[in-house]
């Protein structure tokens, strides 16, 4: 069976999901990517573009040994029925496939967590430094400070307890 890494290593984030690129494809099936095309050309109802698709060239200029398809899980699974012998491959990259991309998911739902704590955080931060909502940051000093008080106010004070 494929290692999980070997197949994460190889897998793109395309089009809001997991696509494993033709030649890894072909490489783990041993297979030419030339073989791949010819396949899903003459089968096109079989592969709709959700399962697999023709990259654009935006997409091909953001990725080394650009790829020309890329097969999501399920259009991977449909080259069982059209490649015999190749079956067993296909069957043990399948789980492999599964596992990377729950690794993908698990990564973004980390990143997701990661964004809001620090969201969070900077707003108690703000809080702290009294820069909630635009209000003025203004130093309170600790203690006796007698530069406060008017002149003889100690004096009167005094007095008053005396008396």
């Amino acid at each position: 069976m494929s290692a999980p890494v070997e197949v994460l290593s190889r897998l793109l984030w395309l089009r809001d999901t997991a696509a494993l690129p033709d030649r890894a494809l072909a490489y783990q099936l041993g297979l030419e990517p030339e073989a791949l095309a010819a396949l899903v050309q003459t089968h096109p109802e079989r592969f709709h573009e959700s399962l697999v698709f023709l990259l654009t060239a935006e997409e091909r200029q953001k990725i080394p040994d650009a790829p020309v398809l890329a097969f999501t899980e399920a259009g991977a699974a449909l080259l069982t029925g059209l490649l015999p012998g190749k079956e067993p491959a296909l069957l043990a990259l399948l789980p492999a496939f599964v596992e990377a991309r729950h690794v993908l998911t698990s990564q973004a739902e980390l990143s997701a967590r990661v964004t809001a704590l620090e969201q969070k955080l900077e707003v108690v931060l703000k809080a702290l430094q009294g820069d909630e909502e635009g209000e003025p940051h203004i130093e309170h000093p600790i203690g006796f400070v007698s530069e406060d008080l008017p002149k003889g106010l100690k004096a009167k004070l005094r007095t008053a307890k005396k008396g």
